[in-house]
Formats: structure tokens, sequence, C-alpha cells
């Protein structure tokens, strides 16, 4: 094999799995997603939990974690900071609990970096008011935000590498590819056309 069929292969070795890489789709990875809560959603309670806990598909990150528990009239339930453990998040509630409906907004930034966001409601006693609307305004002091009303992003992970750099670099090695088979293609038929002469010339003197 000749260096420039050596460097036709080289190329192609490079430049294929490169196409491939860039045109074949790769699945965006997936968000964490809520898997559990205590009480879950919807749950009718006898008595005030002592505690809501979130637990998640994987472990989300301690960082602008934010749980809010809303009672029946849209009211915020003094509760503890949010409490990041691997999978769960948790927040205790006040010793006295009134019956009634409560709705549970939470935020937390998924393990792959990304804010997620929910909520669902539970209820304490029977015959108590129900909960509160999900998307209800609770009163807040000054400064303070909502689980809910912050953005939360969405969409697939950036790339690391830009696309268009690859693509760039895809189109760098498809016009070596062409250049070199171009010259490979005219140094065989240069070879082709200086040999035949000789053929020629060797007939004659063979007879």
């Amino acid at each position: 094999m000749g260096v420039f069929a050596r460097a036709l292969s080289a190329t192609a070795a490079i430049l294929i799995p490169t196409l491939a890489a860039v045109l074949v789709p790769v699945p965006a990875s997936a968000h964490d997603a809520l898997v559990a809560s205590a009480p879950e959603d919807g749950q009718s309670l006898r008595s005030a939990p002592e505690e809501v806990v979130l637990t998640f598909s994987g472990e989300v990150m301690d960082v602008s974690t934010a749980v809010l528990v809303l009672d029946s009239r849209a009211e915020a339930v003094h509760t503890t900071e949010p409490l990041v453990r691997g999978h769960d998040v948790s927040v205790e509630l006040p010793g006295e609990v009134a019956e009634g409906g409560y709705a549970v907004r939470w935020r937390v930034v998924s393990s792959d970096g990304h804010p997620i966001s929910g909520s669902f409601t539970f209820e304490v006693g029977e015959g108590g008011p129900p909960p509160p609307p999900l998307d209800a305004v609770p009163e807040e002091e000054p400064g303070e935000s909502s689980p809910a009303q912050e953005p939360v992003a969405s969409g697939p992970v950036a790339d690391p590498v830009p696309r268009t750099a690859v693509l760039a670099l895809v189109g760098a090695l498809g016009g070596l590819l062409l250049y070199l088979a171009a010259l490979y293609l005219r140094r065989r038929q240069h070879t082709a056309g200086s040999t035949s002469p000789v053929a020629t010339t060797t007939d004659k003197d063979s007879q």
C-alpha cells in the first residue's frame, strides 16, 4: 500500500467516527424526578406529620433548595430550613399544625445541575378547609421568593464541545480526504501512462 493509500485510510478512519459522533443523535440526560413524598400527594392524615420528606431519583445538589408549606389560607407554615441528604430533602413542621388542607411547593437543583420544581397537597384531620390552590400566591416578607415563582430552566444540557467546532473539524477532514483522493488518482494515472511506452518498446525488441 502506497503512502497516499495509507493517508487516505488514516483520514477515513478519523473522519467516519467523527461524522458518526456528530450526525447520530445522542439522547439528552434526564433530570432527577420526585419519586416519593411523605406525606404522599393527596394523602389524608389523622394527625399532623412531624416533617415533610421529598425523595428524588438522584442525589440532588444542596444549592438553592426550597420547600414551602402553605396552609388552607395560603399562608406559609413556619418550617425548618430544608435539609438535603442524598436523595432526600426534608423540612420539619411546627409542633401544632391545624386541621385542614396544605400545599407543598418545592424546588431543588437536579444532580445534572438543572433546577426542577413541583407541588402537591395533603390534608390533616377530617372536615377541615381544603388545601389552597397550588398556584396561590402566599403572603411573603419583602425579599423572599416562592419556589414556584422563580424561573425553572428547561431544555437539553449544553454540549461541552460546541457543535460548530466539530462541524468545522469534519469539514476540514473532508476537504483533506478529497484532496488526497484526487492526488492519489492523479498519481495512478501518471504511473499508468509512464509504463505503457516501455511495454511497447519491449514488445518491439522481442520481435
